[in-house]
């Protein structure tokens, strides 16, 4: 199964998955993890260009970029899927639609981008408010993280397409031991363990 983690800017996605990923391994299920954009890759290096300043495009561009970001690494997804029980993925095609969205793109168009991708079994949305997201990063912000005001769409747009999608949202200003043992449990029921 693949389990993404999605959230704004500074909800803790990256810590959360990879908590869940050490927790799964000491269970001893195969997992693998994977963080969108991969700024390792050609296409990720000129998202980072964008998100810092240095590439300027229109919201159609970035989008397709982002998700040209992930057919780059289709084929070692679905290799991971192949070898493991649980693929966790910090980010993944639905960022791009809530982004998207939030940028003025439609809906039909954005999931075009990503059609035939793997899908997400589950997703789980770490909900914090823009002014938590702005205090737990102060510095080396990059464009999105800066826009006060683009933060607080992008978290009403996670909690809209979330009741929409059934992605399932966690209060993500608990500590972060709280927050895992959240996770666990919308895991646990998933999986129905």
């Amino acid at each position: 199964m693949i389990v993404t983690f999605e959230g704004g800017d500074q909800a803790g996605k990256k810590t959360q998955s990879a908590l869940l990923a050490k927790r799964l391994k000491s269970l001893k299920i195969k997992t693998k993890l994977f963080s969108f954009p991969d700024y390792s890759t050609p296409i990720g290096k000129e998202i980072d260009k964008y998100l810092h300043g240095k590439r300027k495009f229109p919201p159609q561009t970035i989008h397709t970029l982002l998700s040209a970001n992930r057919w780059e690494k289709v084929d070692e997804i679905k290799k991971a899927q192949e070898k493991n029980s649980v693929v966790i993925m910090n980010r993944y095609a639905e960022s791009n639609l809530v982004y998207g969205l939030a940028n003025g793109l439609k809906l039909s168009w954005l999931e075009g981008l990503d059609a035939g991708l793997p899908k997400s079994d589950l997703v789980i949305v770490l909900d914090v408010p823009q002014n938590e997201s702005f205090k737990r990063k102060r510095q080396n912000r990059d464009k999105f993280e800066k826009n006060a005001k683009f933060s607080q769409t992008i978290s009403r747009t996670y909690r809209k397409l979330a009741k929409k999608k059934r992605w399932k949202i966690i209060d993500a200003t608990q500590s972060k031991d709280d927050v895992h043992q959240d996770i666990m449990r919308v895991f646990s029921r998933k999986i129905g363990i």
